[in-house]
């Protein structure tokens, strides 16, 4: 199954700011995070949420790493942001990157 990832409003313009290596070590993460969100990230303390966090790789050019914090929507019933029609998604919350 691959889940859907939804990125906030502006982000893409943030992501321009990078680096092109950057922007391809975020663009892998983002992709083994449709794949299966649950084998990547480390959990946050707020299990019930499911907030987690993962690092990108470096990046080629520069080195610098980018740390994504994110939430799985399960999309079952119990879930109050899913709706019945909107299924499980990977929601990215920030990203986080520089000195």
């Amino acid at each position: 199954m691959t889940w859907p990832v939804r990125l906030p409003p502006g982000i893409g313009e943030e992501i321009g700011r990078l680096s092109p290596g950057t922007r391809r070590a975020v663009h892998d993460l983002l992709r083994r995070l449709a794949a299966d969100p649950r084998d990547i990230g480390t959990a946050e303390p707020v299990k019930g949420a499911e907030l987690r966090r993962a690092l990108t790789a470096p990046s080629a050019d520069t080195g610098e790493r980018v740390t994504i914090l994110y939430r799985i929507h399960p999309g079952d019933a119990g879930d109050v942001y899913d709706t019945p029609d909107t299924g499980p998604y990977v929601e990215i919350i920030f990203l986080v990157w520089g000195p």
